[in-house]
């Protein structure tokens, strides 16, 4: 076996091992993958399997980049060449509404998953939790105060409390999904957070 194709093997392989710890993430939470549960499914060995991490806080780490990579792919990817102020924070809130009613992820949204379990937690995990949307946060902001400054949007309550309650919307779609089993809760979330912005 030549070096690269050695090298290109081992890469996969570590994709593959974080792929699935994000998927049991989504379940169990962060704290709930193991080690040996991923060798199990994975056909692996534990020693094979840890020997691609420093240490489990490492690959919670990994796991927390590849959820922010697919919420930011599939929430803002979509939106990001449009015109800033009202009709991007509309896309996006749309494309976050329906990523938490249908994320790729066994268990549903994968950030909204570990926010809930690290929010009062302190320590690295929580303040990369908190910085990935922390970022989000400051993207909607921005264009919800854009759409205001121009006349576009005049919502009832501060810009601050309305991205407050349009956040919200998007924990509550994800937990109608796979709490209750709701279809297409997506749809309410944007009707509601219409309402939060003075369009309907």
């Amino acid at each position: 076996m030549s070096p690269r194709r050695s090298r290109a093997e081992a890469a996969s392989t570590h994709e593959a091992i974080v792929r699935e710890a994000a998927e049991a993430a989504s379940e169990v939470g962060l704290e709930g993958v193991s080690i040996g549960t991923l060798a199990t499914t994975l056909g692996m060995s534990k020693a094979g399997v840890a020997g691609h991490f420093r240490s489990k806080r490492d690959l919670q780490l990994e796991v927390l980049e590849l959820g922010a990579a697919d919420f930011t792919e599939k929430v803002w990817g979509p939106n990001a060449g449009l015109e800033p102020g009202r009709e991007r924070l509309l896309g996006c809130l749309d494309t976050w509404y329906a990523y938490s009613a249908g994320s790729p992820f066994r268990g549903g949204c994968l950030m909204t998953a570990v926010s809930t379990e690290f929010d009062g937690r302190p320590g690295p995990l929580r303040d990369r939790i908190a910085e990935v949307w922390g970022r989000w946060t400051k993207v909607l902001e921005s264009d919800l105060e854009t759409a205001i400054s121009a006349g576009e949007l005049s919502p009832p309550l501060s810009p601050s409390d309305t991205i407050t309650a349009i956040e919200s919307l998007a924990a509550g779609v994800n937990q109608q999904t796979q709490l209750y089993s709701k279809k297409k809760p997506q749809k309410t979330a944007s009707a509601a957070a219409r309402v939060l912005l003075g369009i309907l």
